[in-house]
């Protein structure tokens, strides 16, 4: 680890506004999505340093395969050395990080990428970096590192804000995957096409079916666009944005823009629900509660990620144990059935399958090609 290096605090939670409606759009293909999230970040990150990002799957846990990256104000040679760092991964390290990781410094969670660490810290004047997980219990998700000229130690607070918006980032990404998988036969995608409600700018709800037509679903549903609103003007305390804001309304729906050539604006809710498979003898929302549980993540997490309460996230978790017909939340990790898709049940300490030399290569021109564009 580089000696005498000092951190500095530049937290700038106040930007969180724009980070959220970055991570919310839909229209926008990958890399430009990647890109936009990654620049709101450094803005409440308070560092200019650069940033990397890439949407992965890594829902075998024996393997971690980059579907699109993106660098910004990297040089080639630093894009080489990134990407060099995939053959540092290990199943424990996918299982540690991509698996279960919301947020932290690379160095205080990644002890197998050292070596790439260094080469930035040497090289390039960036020793560490402040990592950004958008988990999802599937294993598909999104991740992003802000890179910085000293060791990154966040205060609790500013991590428990980071961790928050890692959530975010994880559900976004997963609606926007969701979303272009049901539309692959459209030629651009349409927020309003299957949505369950749809509220227009004055945030009166228009159309409605299914769960969505009852009354305390459309109550929820207008407070959480009433506080998209807010957070835009920069009315709210950043703290109270996220609180109030959680990543799903009722554990169900995803809140994200459509606007019409005319202007208009629609608020659109859809169905985001996470989908773990197995423990069918559960209901939905009993298995995803499971599911959080199973990557690692404390009740108030799963709570938050869920939009619910921590209540009922206990609640869920005791229907679950018995009907699993364990006596405990520890023997409930402990279950077969749970225990199977956890992230360290297929971490077994050897090499990490990465993409075939060719995809790498490819990935790579790619990204130093959308480099140079912008440059």
């Amino acid at each position: 680890m580089a000696g005498g290096v000092r951190k500095t605090l530049r937290f700038r939670p106040e930007n969180i506004g724009e980070f959220l409606e970055a991570a919310y759009t839909i229209e926008t293909d990958d890399q430009t999505w990647l890109g936009d999230v990654m620049e709101s970040a450094r803005a409440v990150w308070g560092r200019r340093g650069p940033c990397h990002g890439a949407i992965y799957d890594a829902s075998d846990g024996a393997t971690f395969r980059v579907q699109t990256a993106r660098f910004i104000d990297f040089s080639d040679a630093g894009i080489d050395c990134v990407m060099r760092g995939l053959s540092l991964f290990t199943p424990a390290l996918v299982a540690r990080t991509a698996r279960s990781l919301l947020a932290s410094g690379t160095r205080q969670v990644a002890p197998e990428m050292l070596p790439m660490l260094e080469e930035m810290g040497t090289t390039f004047g960036y020793p560490d970096s402040m990592s950004f997980n958008g988990l999802d219990p599937s294993g598909l998700g999104a991740f992003f590192a802000l890179w910085a000229r000293g060791l990154v130690e966040p205060t609790p607070a500013e991590l428990a804000f980071y961790r928050r918006m890692a959530h975010h980032l994880g559900t976004a990404h997963r609606c926007r995957r969701r979303l272009r998988e049901s539309q692959a036969h459209r030629s651009s995608i349409d927020a309003t096409d299957g949505a369950e409600a749809i509220l227009d700018a004055r945030k009166r709800i228009i159309h409605a079916v299914g769960p969505a037509e009852d009354k305390d679903a459309r109550r929820d549903l207008v407070a959480t666009a009433t506080v998209r609103d807010l957070s835009r003007g920069s009315k709210m305390q950043p703290d109270e944005i996220l609180r109030r804001w959680p990543p799903l309304t009722r554990a169900r729906w995803t809140l994200v823009d459509r606007f019409e050539r005319d202007g208009g604006r629609y608020i659109v809710a859809r169905e985001n629900q996470s989908q773990p498979q197995g423990l069918m003898s559960l209901s939905d929302r009993e298995r995803q509660t499971v599911a959080y549980l199973a990557i690692g993540q404390s009740t108030k997490e799963t709570a938050y990620a869920l939009g619910i309460s921590a209540a009922t996230v206990r609640v869920l978790l005791a229907r679950a144990a018995s009907k699993l017909g364990v006596p405990s939340r520890a023997a409930l990790l402990d279950h077969a059935e749970v225990r199977l898709p956890r992230p360290e049940a297929r971490a077994n300490g050897g090499a990490t399958q990465v993409p075939s030399p060719p995809h790498t290569a490819r990935e790579v021109e790619e990204a130093k090609a959308s480099r140079r564009r912008l440059a």
